[in-house]
């Protein structure tokens, strides 16, 4: 067996040893490892046989571990900043070739954050145009309308040269004007009720009356006299024609109004009596002052009393059965009628 020689080599230091030149950093929870005793190894001999085993190495902390904080935030970036610490020590080389980028990289997002913001400048304003430009620009002349021809010139042009809507507008204007001079007369009659004696006002009034148009405005005035006369000729505007119309329609409501009816002569009264009666019995009671007042204008009513037919299922019973114990007082009442002549309205 051969002796081991006792040449030893000198020493070399862990940056001799690198490639770079550069020592590894040393990491604080790595112990020193004890220096090891020369072992003589004899031929036959196995490595196994004659070096013990390593110990594992176990990184003993050097400082107590960070306590555990309750925000989340915090915590990771402790652990990033440690695991890039780790990585920094473990590559050296790469720290130191990233260390220049990311200062400069640090440099300008500095420089961006601190620079002052661009100052605007103010749009510029349009300069407002001279009072002498705004003066001479004028609003064009508004168009006229069209005069339209007066209800004169209408009246002055023969009929056959106005066109259909002259014609209309001359309607118009002729019933516009009659209404107008009616209501003139109307308020002559009321502020002088003996003003309705006059034939042409009477002949006037009972004309307009039978007109659809202008017939409200002359019962008006007739009924607004309050006088005897005016209730007379509202019955010949409601008798006076056999047409029924709403004219007359309106002369008889208003002969029976409580304004007009009290104010109605006792012949009137009479007349008016015997048109409003419906049963024998109201006949009957009619009958006296008919024979005493009444005149022409009751003589219809009185002439239907004398017929003995007309009711029961087959019209053959007497309607006013209980006039016939009093035949000569009818008979007398008729023949009384007869003989006085209403008022006239003819016309002057």
């Amino acid at each position: 067996m051969s002796e081991p020689e006792d040449r030893r080599e000198e020493p070399k230091s862990e940056a001799d040893r690198t490639l770079l030149g550069v020592a590894p950093p040393r990491f604080e929870g790595t112990a020193p490892s004890a220096p090891r005793s020369p072992v003589l190894v004899r031929a036959g001999d196995s490595v196994a046989d004659i070096e013990p085993a390593l110990r594992p190495r176990v990184a003993l902390p050097s400082r107590p571990p960070a306590a555990a904080t309750s925000n989340a935030s915090l915590g990771n970036a402790e652990r990033t900043s440690q695991r890039a610490l780790r990585v920094a020590r473990a590559n050296p080389i790469l720290w130191m070739v990233a260390a220049p980028g990311l200062a400069a990289l640090f440099t300008i997002g500095l420089a961006v954050l601190t620079a002052p913001a661009p100052v605007q400048k103010p749009a510029p304003v349009a300069a407002a145009p001279p009072a002498a430009a705004m003066a001479t620009v004028t609003q064009p002349p508004a168009e006229k309308a069209p005069t339209l021809p007066t209800l004169a010139e209408l009246q002055a042009k023969p009929a056959g040269s106005l066109s259909a809507a002259e014609l209309v507008r001359l309607a118009e204007g002729k019933r516009a004007e009659r209404a107008r001079e009616l209501e003139e007369l109307r308020q002559k009659v009321a502020q002088s009720p003996p003003l309705l004696a006059d034939k042409a006002v009477q002949a006037e009034l009972l004309q307009a009356s039978r007109d659809s148009q202008t017939a409200p405005q002359a019962l008006l005035a007739f009924a607004g006299a309050g006088t005897p006369l005016g209730a007379d000729l509202l019955y010949e505007a409601w008798t006076g024609t056999p047409a029924r119309t709403d004219g007359t329609e309106l002369s008889r409501a208003l002969l029976y109004s409580a304004d007009v009816r009290p104010k109605a002569s006792p012949a009137l009264t009479v007349a008016l009596d015997l048109r409003a009666a419906e049963t024998c019995e109201q006949y009957k009671a009619a009958l006296p002052n008919a024979l005493k007042d009444g005149d022409k204008r009751s003589l219809n009513p009185l002439a239907k009393l004398v017929s003995r037919r007309g009711c029961g299922p087959k019209k053959a019973a007497d309607c006013y059965a209980c006039l016939r114990d009093e035949q000569d007082e009818l008979t007398a009442t008729i023949n009384a009628v007869k003989s006085r002549r209403p008022p006239s309205f003819s016309g002057p």
